[in-house]
C-alpha cells in the first residue's frame, strides 16, 4: 500500500508540472502575440547562387501570414522544393523574428538537343528548364541526339550512367569537352580544342577508360588536344590521327 501511494504521489507531482509549464508556455505565446514580439518575420537565405532570393521570398509570402511560431515549416518547405533547380531546402526558426532558409540546388551538366527541344540535364537525370538566363549561367557541355525515331527516355538512363563516370572518374576529359553526339550505335565527342572522338554506344565507359590510360601513356610528349581524331570503336585500341600532318 505505502508503495502504492507513493507511486501516486509521483505522479501528480509529474502531472502538476506538466500542467504548470503547459499553462505558461500558452501565456507566453499569448502575450507575446498580443505584443507582436514573433511578428514582422526577417528571412535570412544561403545557399542559392542561380535562384534569385526575391523571388524565393515572393513564393513564400502567402504563407507568413501569422507569427514565427505558428507558421508550417513543411509546407514552406515542400513550397520551395517543388521550384525549378531547388533540390533541397533546410529551413530553421531563430526566435525572436528570424526564419533560416537554407538552398540547395541542382546544377546542370549537359545541355540536352533533341529536334530543337532544348533542356539542361543534372548529374541524377533530372531535366531542368532552358532560357536565356540559365543557358548563360551554366557553360556545360552540348548533347545532341541526331536520331529523330528515337526518344529521350531511350538514351536517359545510358547518358546519366556515363556522365556520372566521366564526372567522378575522368573529370579532366569532361572539363575539355564542348558537344557531344549521338546517333545509331555512335557516340562522337568534340573537346574544346576540335579533338573529335569516335565510340560504340555499348561499353561506353571501358572504352572512355582505354582513352584515359592512353592518355597517361603517351603524355607528357602528347596530350588529347595533339590529335585530329581519336577512334576508340575498334576493341581494346585506339586508332589516331595528329594534327599538323599532311595526309
Amino acid at each position: 500500500m505505502f508503495k502504492y501511494k507513493q507511486k501516486i504521489k509521483i505522479f501528480l507531482s509529474f502531472f502538476t508540472i506538466i500542467i504548470i509549464f503547459s499553462i505558461c508556455v500558452y501565456f507566453v505565446q499569448t502575450y507575446s502575440s498580443k505584443i507582436g514580439l514573433f511578428d514582422n518575420i526577417d528571412i535570412k537565405i544561403s545557399g542559392n547562387k542561380y535562384i534569385n532570393s526575391q523571388y524565393i521570398k515572393s513564393d513564400i509570402y502567402p504563407q507568413l501570414n501569422s507569427s514565427l511560431l505558428s507558421i508550417n515549416l513543411i509546407d514552406i518547405q515542400n513550397k520551395l522544393e517543388s521550384i525549378d533547380y531547388i533540390e533541397a531546402v533546410q529551413i530553421s526558426r531563430i526566435l525572436p523574428r528570424t526564419l533560416m532558409i537554407h538552398i540547395i540546388e541542382r546544377s546542370p551538366i549537359l545541355l540536352m538537343n533533341k529536334s530543337d527541344d532544348i533542356t539542361f540535364m543534372d548529374i541524377n537525370g533530372v531535366l531542368l528548364p532552358a532560357d536565356k538566363k540559365s543557358i548563360g549561367t551554366f557553360p556545360v557541355p552540348v548533347l545532341s541526339i541526331l536520331d529523330e525515331n528515337d526518344s529521350l527516355d531511350k538514351y536517359t538512363e545510358d547518358i546519366v550512367h556515363f556522365f556520372q563516370f566521366l564526372i567522378d572518374e575522368y573529370p579532366h576529359f569532361y572539363k575539355n569537352l564542348s558537344e557531344v553526339k549521338i546517333q545509331k550505335g555512335v557516340w562522337e565527342f568534340f573537346s574544346d580544342n576540335n579533338t573529335k572522338i569516335y565510340a560504340n554506344d555499348t561499353y561506353l565507359t571501358n572504352q572512355l577508360t582505354i582513352l584515359k590510360t592512353f592518355e597517361k601513356t603517351v603524355h607528357p610528349k602528347r596530350n588529347l588536344q595533339d590529335y585530329r581524331y581519336i577512334d576508340l570503336r575498334i576493341k581494346n585500341q585506339v586508332i589516331v590521327k595528329e594534327k599538323y600532318r599532311k595526309g
